[in-house]
């Protein structure tokens, strides 16, 4: 049983990637180390998404993001409440930057077409002492 599990989630995983290549193929997305990531918030005016859970969140978070947790069940219907502009750049980040691909696929059919992910998620943020809440 152990191994069935193990299988799905590879091949979900992979799935996953192929989509976030065509998606960065597109323009549509990237990817950014934490200085370039720290830079984008400063100079831009942007949407601020963390998509881990409200526990996580209310622990730490990046100054300024909303929290819509993806494995909460009501990520879509989170990301509508606030009302953020589509139409701008979004910041989207993770604790470890697994669950921000799948937001991304999420934000993409939502009409986000321009999404920036934290490279190798919250962890990297905290350990290389960027500021957070």
């Amino acid at each position: 049983m152990k191994l069935y599990y193990s299988a799905l989630f590879l091949i979900v995983f992979l799935a996953s990637s192929c989509s976030i290549k065509r998606y960065t193929k597109l323009g549509y997305y990237q990817e950014l180390v934490g200085v370039d990531y720290q830079k984008y918030i400063s100079d831009s005016i942007a949407n601020i998404i963390d998509v881990r859970t409200k526990k996580k969140y209310k622990k730490t978070h990046i100054i300024g993001a909303q929290n819509a947790s993806y494995t909460g069940g009501d990520f879509s219907e989170t990301v509508d409440s606030t009302k953020m502009d589509a139409s701008l750049s979004t910041l989207i980040y993770c604790e470890t930057q697994h669950r921000s691909l799948f937001a991304t696929k999420k934000l993409i059919t939502l009409g986000f077409k321009n999404i920036v992910d934290l490279d190798k998620g919250m962890i990297a943020w905290r350990k290389n002492g960027f500021p957070y809440f």
